[in-house]
């Protein structure tokens, strides 16, 4: 059996593609080609390369698109969102122009690169940006099909990628519309549900699997788009279960907890939400930190089984998502 595509192998085609279809269509890169590789081997005059240079990347971005072209930007994340933060905003989303901006590496993905390469704040910071919206695929062919949705680009858009081959948790299925919560795990009367994004829906999965093997079920949910958010689904996948944890590789600012509290106000079910704190990150493998930080298949297994999976009564209760010294790997 192959080994699972990175999503940027995976969103090179489409990528090339979209080109291939649209007269508009161009790409741009920062001193990363991968993204592109197809472009530049079948239409090099589609690509423009800024080399190590973020803020030049989206204000070449803005400029072609006020031109008439419809850009697709990809650089690291860390760079793309921090470095060129000012001109994503100025020069993208208070126009609104139709650009897509790839960041790659996003999360803990760069673990050990170290805090530089570490981005766990890009989505809150997109969030933060009008008009942009923002994805959060959780495999390749995850991020396949938010591509899909979004080219030829039609507003701004930011899509958080990983940096290399993830476990495939759509494998051997349609991941479906990105902008609705498709559900992995779906036990008849589970005890609690488990809204997950990005890299963290595979750690969802592994902790429901060893949940269900305790008599404990578990319904697994990929959140992908967070925005616009699904708030509406949400909160009814919310209604009906008395339990439930989100888990993201993000800040908790902003974040997909955040998200999903403010849909469920005044439901009765018990909200737990794990993310990333503001203790100085350490260096270490992606699943290193991912424990580290209390967002991994164990701590989201915690989070269910210390708590119980008996809701609480009353309006929603929201615990604090910072993780105990007990659960600090």
């Amino acid at each position: 059996m192959s080994a699972p595509a990175t999503m940027r192998a995976a969103c090179a085609p489409l990528i090339a593609d979209a080109v291939a279809g649209n007269a508009d269509v161009i790409t741009l890169g920062a001193d990363g080609q991968a993204l592109f590789s197809q472009v530049i081997g079948g239409r090099p005059d589609r690509y423009v390369e800024t080399g190590i240079a973020e803020t030049n990347l989206v204000g070449v971005a803005a400029g072609l698109a006020r031109a008439g072209w419809r850009p697709i930007a990809g650089a690291m994340a860390p760079f793309l969102v921090r470095r060129a933060y000012e001109q994503l905003r100025l020069d993208i989303s208070l126009p609104g122009l139709p650009a897509v901006f790839l960041g790659v590496g996003g999360g803990l993905a760069y673990g050990t690169l170290g805090p530089s390469h570490h981005v766990v704040d890009d989505l809150a910071l997109m969030s933060a940006l009008p008009a942009m919206d923002l994805y959060c695929p959780a495999d390749a062919a995850d991020a396949a099909a938010v591509l899909r949705h979004c080219l030829p680009p039609e507003r701004p858009v930011y899509v958080r990628l990983t940096a290399r081959q993830d476990p495939p948790v759509f494998a051997g299925r349609d991941p479906g519309d990105p902008r609705a919560v498709r559900l992995l795990r779906e036990p008849a009367r589970a005890h609690a549900l488990v809204l997950a994004t990005g890299r963290c829906v595979a750690e969802a999965i592994r902790a429901a699997d060893t949940l269900a093997g305790r008599g404990v079920r578990v319904a697994v949910g990929a959140v992908t788009c967070l925005r616009p958010f699904p708030a509406a689904q949400v909160r009814e996948l919310v209604a009906g279960t008395p339990r439930v944890v989100t888990v993201a590789e993000a800040l908790a600012q902003g974040g997909l907890g955040e998200l999903t509290a403010a849909a469920a106000q005044g439901l009765p079910a018990r909200i737990t939400r794990l993310a990333v704190d503001e203790r100085y990150p350490p260096v270490g493998e992606h699943e290193e930190l991912l424990a580290f930080y209390g967002i991994d298949a164990a701590a989201v297994e915690r989070a269910v089984r210390d708590t119980g999976t008996a809701g609480t009564g009353g309006a929603a209760r929201h615990d604090d998502p910072r993780p105990s010294e007990e659960g600090v790997q």
